[in-house]
């Protein structure tokens, strides 16, 4: 997607700052960021960091593999671009670029967070990982806007409506055993869910 009408209709549509005529056309590995997206694709917000911590909450907090971190190659940045389909990590290597795709689908929750040290984080969730992203690269009110998007999209936000109410509880209740609900809030949750029926 190289066409310069394309790249100007993209930024003219971004709902953020961050996407620009020249970060579309920044090249990370051997391509220009605008080719890595699909060709429906509209990117909204552009974020830049160094790391991105991938953790997976199947596992307890106390076993082996619970967390993983990828981090950009030296000199390079790790680049997150929030799409209407999805959020799309790139992290430049010396060998290429790896990229790390989630649906917005599947996204069950987005905030933005202070992590250890100070700096700024997008972190994401869904039924079963997290994703904490690094974004100290980037403006602060460009995290925010871009978790905000993230928490009120339709595709986001329409999971629980669209779920079955008993997969939903479920789901729940798995997050709650794991320690990531507290009882009083899956009892909040369920009531939510029981007036929706």
């Amino acid at each position: 997607m190289t066409n310069s009408e394309q790249i100007d209709g993209l930024v003219a549509a971004a709902r953020g700052e961050s996407v620009t005529t020249e970060t579309l056309q920044r090249t990370i590995g051997e391509r220009a960021l605008s080719d890595h997206l699909t060709d429906s694709e509209q990117p909204h917000f552009l974020l830049r960091g160094s790391m991105l911590d991938i953790v997976d909450l199947t596992v307890s907090d106390d076993e082996s593999g619970r967390r993983s971190r990828k981090v950009a190659g030296s000199g390079s940045a790790l680049f997150t671009v929030v799409t209407d389909e999805r959020l799309l990590v790139l992290i430049p290597r010396s060998d290429g670029t790896e990229q790390l795709a989630v649906s917005l689908g599947d996204i069950e929750s987005a905030e933005t967070e202070r992590a250890p040290g100070g700096n700024r984080r997008l972190s994401i969730e869904s039924v079963d990982t997290a994703y904490r992203i690094d974004t100290s690269q980037s403006p602060g009110d460009e995290t925010d806007a871009a978790s905000a998007f993230i928490d009120n999209s339709e595709t986001t936000s329409s999971r629980d409506s669209d779920d079955d109410p008993l997969a939903t509880l479920e789901r729940l209740a798995d997050l709650r055993e794991r320690g990531h609900l507290s009882q009083q809030e899956f009892e909040e949750k369920k009531g939510e869910l029981l007036d929706r029926i």
